[in-house]
């Protein structure tokens, strides 16, 4: 798939950079903060995005865009001005929880916003920046705090232009969707999908979908100057269907959402002033579509807005071949990196050898981070095969257990297997979202990306109980092996960091 660089291109891609850097920021700060206290900085830093996660499915639907993405800027600025200039720990602290809130509420909220666009093409993007946010945020902090030696409280204070520039790539370099498109592309790939049960749901697409995917949402030059022939079949002509009608950057009161519409304004501008997606539909489609009944009642039955939150909860349930591998491999490489990368050193009884291997095995994991998520152009993932990294990145962990306690691989060959843990862990994130966008129907696709955004944070957060866990044991079972007890447990915990990514 040819990828055009332009406003969209550059916006998904810096807006997903930002919105990681500051977690990051935060994290390589965490000694400044608090040394004494480092695990409860990572507590404050990882809990507050799972709950933004946790909930978003059941309040999304009441916030606009703009006010969630002017929050996540505010909670930008709030995050550092209340770490920089806060003279107690408890402040600080509360800095951190700003931080990863904010996190969490950019992540779910652009991965929603992902479905008014090129969902593939924008996906990859957003993964993409996020990818880098883990190289960007400690480059930020080494050459500001650690070589030019600037106090970590203006290191912070100058961090305040992300927020800035948030608003301003939100605002001024991401264009507005083509809501006429994004219909017409609702039209068509609705015939695909039963709404009945998402398992069943997972068949891919064919070819003219695909290619009314590309042509539709602005991967064609002729996105612009009209509809390709698939379009005309199927013309829902938002931007002339009645004095009704709305522009798709002004105010909808009914669903509070302002700037940027949904797929709910979609159906409501379609259903209100256009015949039923199937009265368009020749006789051999409608055929095809008697086995699951009427696209439009389906649809209208699947609406996110209609949901009540038992249907809610029913629906994010109903993602779980997508979220279930996202907390499986962000389990795994959490618990690798806060666990057995930290108990591996030549030898391991030197604290500064140690923490040169784990700082070796994050970089190789960034990099490995960053190739993959910026591969969803390249390659797409079937299910089976999203299944199947995690549990290869379940295997890498085990292997890791096993060298951390017994040496029986003991040298810097491995730092493949690091890298290899970032390559796996970037693209379990990529194509778990494109598959959602790729399947799940589309008057659903806003809701589930948001409501699958928790699966990360969920692994994560078992990783941290997990990964202090794995890291006592091994310093435990090292030090029989080796005799060396004291020496070990006196450095348990030195170089323990939080994977960004």
């Amino acid at each position: 798939m040819r990828m055009k660089i332009g406003a969209e291109t550059v916006a998904f891609w810096l807006l997903g950079l930002l919105n990681n850097s500051v977690y990051v920021i935060m994290i390589a700060g965490a000694n400044d903060i608090s040394s004494g206290a480092v695990g409860l900085v990572y507590f404050c830093a990882v809990f507050p995005a799972l709950l933004v996660k946790l909930s978003a499915p059941y309040w999304f639907h009441l916030i606009s865009y703009d006010v969630r993405m002017t929050i996540v800027a505010v909670m930008m600025t709030g995050s550092y001005l209340t770490v920089a200039y806060g003279r107690h720990l408890s402040w600080q602290l509360l800095g951190v929880t700003f931080a990863a809130f904010q996190g969490g509420l950019g992540e779910a909220s652009t991965l929603a916003l992902c479905s008014l666009y090129d969902s593939r093409r924008a996906l990859t993007l957003w993964s993409s920046g996020t990818g880098f946010a883990g190289v960007a945020g400690y480059t930020w902090v080494a050459v500001l705090h650690l070589w030019l030696g600037l106090t970590f409280r203006t290191t912070l204070l100058l961090a305040n232009v992300t927020s800035v520039a948030w608003l301003f790539i939100y605002h001024k370099v991401l264009p507005p969707p083509n809501l006429e498109a994004v219909s017409q592309l609702h039209t068509l790939t609705s015939r695909a999908v039963s709404s009945s049960h998402l398992p069943q749901e997972i068949a891919a697409p064919d070819a003219d979908t695909d290619a009314a995917d590309a042509s539709l949402l602005g991967l064609e030059a002729e996105s612009k100057g009209g509809l390709g022939r698939q379009q005309k079949d199927f013309d829902i002509n938002l931007g002339t269907a009645g004095s009704h009608s709305r522009p798709a950057w002004q105010p909808n009161g009914a669903n509070g959402m302002t700037r940027r519409a949904s797929w709910l304004d979609l159906e409501h501008a379609a259903s209100s002033e256009q015949p039923s997606n199937a009265a368009l539909l020749g006789d051999e489609e409608r055929g095809r579509m008697s086995a699951d009944g009427d696209v439009a009642t389906a649809s209208k039955q699947q609406r996110a807005e209609d949901m009540a939150w038992g249907e809610r909860l029913f629906q994010t349930v109903k993602l779980w071949p997508y979220i279930l591998p996202l907390v499986a491999v962000y389990f795994a490489e959490y618990a690798m990196q806060t666990g057995t990368w930290t108990a591996i050193g030549f030898p391991v009884t030197d604290p500064e050898a140690r923490h040169r291997f784990y700082a070796a095995s994050n970089w190789c994991y960034q990099l490995g981070v960053f190739v993959s998520r910026s591969s969803g152009l390249a390659y797409q993932a079937t299910v089976p095969v999203l299944w199947l990294m995690p549990a290869l990145q379940l295997l890498l962990l085990f292997f890791f257990t096993s060298v951390a306690v017994s040496h029986w691989i003991y040298s810097w060959v491995l730092l493949a297997p690091c890298l290899m843990t970032g390559l796996l862990g970037g693209a379990v994130y990529v194509n778990a979202f494109t598959l959602i966008a790729r399947h799940v129907d589309p008057l659903m696709r806003e809701f589930s990306l948001a409501a699958a955004s928790l699966g990360d944070s969920l692994g994560i957060a078992f990783a941290d109980v997990a990964g202090v866990l794995i890291q006592v044991s091994a310093y435990s079972l090292a030090a029989v092996m080796t005799n060396q007890q004291h020496t070990l447990v006196s450095g348990l915990g030195e170089g323990f960091a939080l994977p960004v990514n």
